[in-house]
């Protein structure tokens, strides 16, 4: 079994304010349809304000950056991202990854 590739996303916003807040909804309803899809597997507002931080399940950089150009935040100038690989070892129960050890 093969192990997934998971990554951390890291938004800093470019704009603040009701610039931002007008562009919100259309960024999480294209978040979404990556929910569904099965490529994200959560995110959320860093505490501080200055962007955002999501955890998702990708091959490649490529693979993200190619996704990511379509986000409205991007195509919007209120976003740029950047992308960090890792390889889990471990896992709780509240976390389903095929190949992930579950520490129980």
């Amino acid at each position: 079994m093969t192990v997934p590739t998971l990554w951390i996303i890291q938004s800093r916003y470019l704009k603040t304010g009701d610039e931002l807040a007008a562009i919100t909804p259309l960024h999480r309803a294209w978040l979404d349809q990556h929910y569904v899809g099965g490529l994200f597997l959560v995110s959320g507002r860093k505490l501080d304000g200055t962007g955002g931080v999501l955890l998702a399940h990708a091959d490649s950089q490529a693979q993200l950056e190619d996704v990511f150009k379509n986000d409205p935040f991007v195509l919007n100038g209120c976003s740029e991202y950047s992308y960090t690989p890792f390889t889990p070892v471990k896992r709780g129960k509240a976390l389903e990854l095929d190949g992930v050890a579950l520490v129980e």
